[in-house]
């Protein structure tokens, strides 16, 4: 008996034993959890990170700051403000109002409201996009299910991070990768022979034909292009957006991803006919980034490509302005990208001036003079003409829409 009741002895002192670590084991599960959970969002937010720098950067900048971002006017840099040093970066990882009451969406109360709210929120606005009421894309979706780039995963990683990222981390990895501020670059100028806006086509060299197409934030401009049958033609594809873009012709040609800022031709002969050309760039066709090109016989210009009513546009003089004269008009461009096109125009002073203010967007814009002109809001596709004569200065015109100039709608008038 005395051995039996030493191993029921050692029996039971090593069930409390087990038991003691057990419930030891159980008391510190919430902490384990937590240091998992806390592993997981690391985990997802570095992830997350090089999908932002490799898909959101061109628009929203290296620190989330988009368009607000301190040098960034007419750079082309349109993406939303989300993160930062702004109160885009508070709302989305506190989920509560400036006011201190839980964010809610009035008019999609299926979100919810507060932090989780934001998150469902932001979820959706990357799925699909943002188009504003008249159709124009602020932002294209960028769910597989709309034929973008990201998956469900990838998606839900990049929300964790809009909520929780330290965006000083993600701006000094941008610089690392980057070798430095990623700007925009400007604008890219055409490579060869100069041609008028609007894919109007100039000679070239052995009897060929250049027309220029313009690739913005998401949209070609001009829509429609006509070119000549049975002809060498040239197309030179300028990307003057924030994003890579393509201009391809399926089964004909494609210029590959052009990186913004820069310029890529593609040589082209083709029997007359209608042909779509759209950008190849997952989610911009699906956004309208798409384009009709027109070949048919004795053609020599393209759509729009008649001079500006009231006389022929005059030479632009060096620096990037346009100079004027009295017997025509300048001509400035009004852009969805926020961005006058010039953005600086050069006029006789003292001389009847008329400016003709084309608005090639969607959006309605402005040019507006403080105490000089305004054109009153000029509407997508439509435009409007300022006279104007001054003594020598330089004057700042604008967008008068609520936030244009804010976000670097703005030139500069020199009068001399």
């Amino acid at each position: 008996m005395g051995a039996v009741q030493r191993l029921a002895t050692v029996v039971v002192l090593g069930l409390v034993a087990l038991a003691s670590v057990l419930i030891l084991y159980l008391a510190d599960e919430p902490n384990r959890l937590e240091s998992q959970a806390e592993a997981q969002q690391h985990d997802a937010v570095e992830r997350a990170t090089q999908t932002y720098l490799s898909q959101c950067i061109a628009c929203h900048g290296p620190a989330g700051e988009g368009r607000t971002a301190p040098g960034e006017g007419n750079t082309g840099r349109i993406g939303a403000p989300i993160g930062g040093d702004t109160s885009a970066r508070a709302l989305n990882q506190t989920g509560l109002n400036p006011d201190g009451k839980p964010w809610s969406d009035p008019n999609n109360p299926q979100f919810g409201s507060g932090l989780e709210g934001r998150a469902n929120f932001i979820r959706n606005r990357i799925h699909t996009g943002f188009k504003l009421p008249n159709g124009t894309v602020m932002m294209p979706a960028f769910g597989q299910e709309y034929n973008g780039p990201l998956n469900d995963s990838q998606i839900n990683e990049l929300v964790i991070m809009i909520q929780h990222v330290d965006w000083n981390e993600v701006y000094n990895t941008a610089i690392q990768q980057n070798g430095g501020y990623p700007t925009p670059p400007p604008a890219a100028q055409p490579t060869t022979a100069a041609t008028p806006a609007g894919g109007a086509a100039s000679p070239t060299a052995g009897g060929g034909t250049t027309f220029e197409i313009d690739m913005v934030d998401v949209a070609f401009q001009p829509t429609e292009l006509t070119i000549p049958a049975n002809t060498d033609v040239t197309i030179n594809a300028i990307n003057k957006g924030a994003l890579p873009h393509t201009f391809t012709i399926a089964n004909v040609e494609d210029t590959g991803e052009i990186a913004p800022g820069s310029t890529k031709e593609v040589k082209i002969n083709l029997p007359p006919g209608e042909y779509d050309f759209h950008c190849a760039i997952p989610g911009h066709a699906e956004a309208g980034m798409v384009g009709k090109l027109i070949v048919k016989e004795g053609a020599t210009g393209g759509a729009g490509a008649a001079p500006a009513a009231g006389g022929a546009a005059t030479p632009a003089p060096a620096g990037g302005g346009q100079a004027a004269a009295p017997s025509g008009p300048v001509e400035v461009d009004m852009q969805d990208a926020l961005v006058f096109q010039p953005a600086e125009i050069t006029i006789p002073a003292n001389t009847d001036v008329t400016i003709h203010a084309v608005n090639s967007g969607v959006l309605p814009h402005t040019f507006t003079i403080k105490d000089v002109v305004d054109t009153g809001e000029v509407a997508g596709g439509a435009s409007a003409d300022v006279k104007v004569n001054l003594p020598p200065g330089e004057y700042e015109y604008h967008c008068a829409i609520p936030g244009h100039a804010e976000a670097g709608m703005v030139g500069k008038l020199i009068v001399k």
